[in-house]
């Protein structure tokens, strides 16, 4: 009642967010995306872009792959019955898909998700997606041609996620010219891994291909150095796994992946540099720059609100045009609009990054761009 009756007095209530994490990990890329996320709406606030403080109300849930999709849907609610205005998350596909008729049939608070997935997207279902199913097969193959490679041997976990990236990739490599000796389905999980290793060594490729969410890549490196073979090997966005812990980074040594970090944007690199006047870390990996491309798009949605409600803000986020962006290559910007729901304008919004061999950094590798036109067919180079 005290704040309450504080608030007739004039006291402004601050604006709430909310931050799904549908995948808690234990290093510290959790911590920079509060952190980062904190600091824009810090930012936005000391600027006038907002007329009053955010309080990040934060849910951080086990869902899938390893934990269960009931969690996510039930703090979804929770975080829309906080009266968050926004939510930052989930972000796993697995989650986001079954979530959104579920966020379009509330019809109160609009979610922004890193899910790359077109099934994630709706009327309240915005992206950043953090690659995409549909446009990192592309991705790798320019990035794979401009390597010189040819035949492709693909693992795909056997999931939601590894299907639909499969599907994509066989089309992909296929209008490239790219030729598939094989496709072996892995485990979602950690398991063996040396008889997939095996059925996919015997198709004598010149390059193995990883896709899938994540975890099947873990043991991946250990088997094939165990057969003694040493391909040329590629990934998704699971590549970003390694920005986790340093095991993560050991799991991943010697694979070239798609990466939303790029040290050479600068809008990034001076969003660092106030993190780290900030908090005295400067973290080199994804995160801090997503969450401040959510964030400023949150940001924005909130000030362009008429009224300051759910609708509001959803409205506002399709007035977001044009904004540049911390994530990906220099030139990469955020749009959104009426029918507009995946954020990124830009063809290397996403970049190849590769962790060195014995898995103590990951170092920029290649942008897409460069043949992109090849990679769908329409130029011979």
């Amino acid at each position: 009642m005290a704040d309450e009756k504080d608030r007739a007095y004039g006291a402004v209530a601050p604006l709430k967010v909310g931050l799904l994490n549908d995948y808690p990990t234990k290093g510290d890329t959790d911590n920079d995306t509060l952190a980062a996320l904190t600091l824009v709406m810090e930012e936005a606030h000391a600027t006038g872009l907002i007329d009053r403080p955010v309080e990040i109300v934060r849910r951080d849930v086990v869902g899938l792959p390893n934990g269960t999709y009931h969690v996510v849907e039930r703090a979804f609610d929770e975080l829309v019955a906080e009266g968050c205005l926004a939510i930052f998350g989930p972000w796993v596909s697995d989650n986001v898909v079954p979530l959104r008729p579920h966020v379009d049939a509330t019809a109160r608070t609009p979610i922004i998700t890193l899910s790359g997935s077109e099934g994630a997207l709706g009327e309240w279902s915005f992206a950043l997606n953090n690659g995409s199913m549909a446009e990192e097969p592309v991705m790798l193959a320019a990035v794979m041609i401009g390597d010189g490679r040819k035949r492709i041997a693909i693992a795909y976990e056997s999931s939601l996620i590894g299907k639909e990236y499969l599907a994509f990739s066989e089309k992909a490599y296929t209008a490239a010219g790219l030729t598939i000796t094989a496709t072996v389905a892995i485990p979602q999980v950690e398991a063996e891994k040396e008889a997939a290793v095996e059925q996919l060594r015997a198709t004598n490729p010149d390059a193995l291909v990883h896709v899938g969410f994540g975890h099947g890549l873990w043991g991946f490196s250990d088997a094939l150095l165990s057969a003694g073979w040493d391909p040329p090997r590629y990934t998704t966005t699971a590549f970003e796994m390694a920005h986790i812990n340093a095991e993560w980074m050991w799991q991943l040594r010697g694979w070239i992946g798609l990466d939303s970090y790029d040290e050479r944007n600068m809008v990034g690199q001076r969003f660092l540099d106030r993190f780290e006047a900030k908090y005295g870390r400067r973290p080199g990996h994804s995160m801090p720059g997503l969450a401040h491309d959510a964030a400023t798009v949150i940001a924005r949605g909130l000030s362009a609100a008429r009224p300051l409600t759910g609708d509001g803000v959803r409205a506002g986020i399709e007035q977001v045009k044009l904004i540049p962006a911390a994530s990906g290559a220099p030139g990469t910007f955020l749009r959104f609009g009426r029918y507009l729901r995946q954020g990124w304008l830009g063809s290397d919004y996403l970049v190849a990054r590769r962790v060195v061999p014995d898995g103590s950094a990951h170092v920029f590798h290649a942008v897409p761009s460069d043949n992109i036109a090849r990679a769908v067919g329409l130029s011979s180079g």
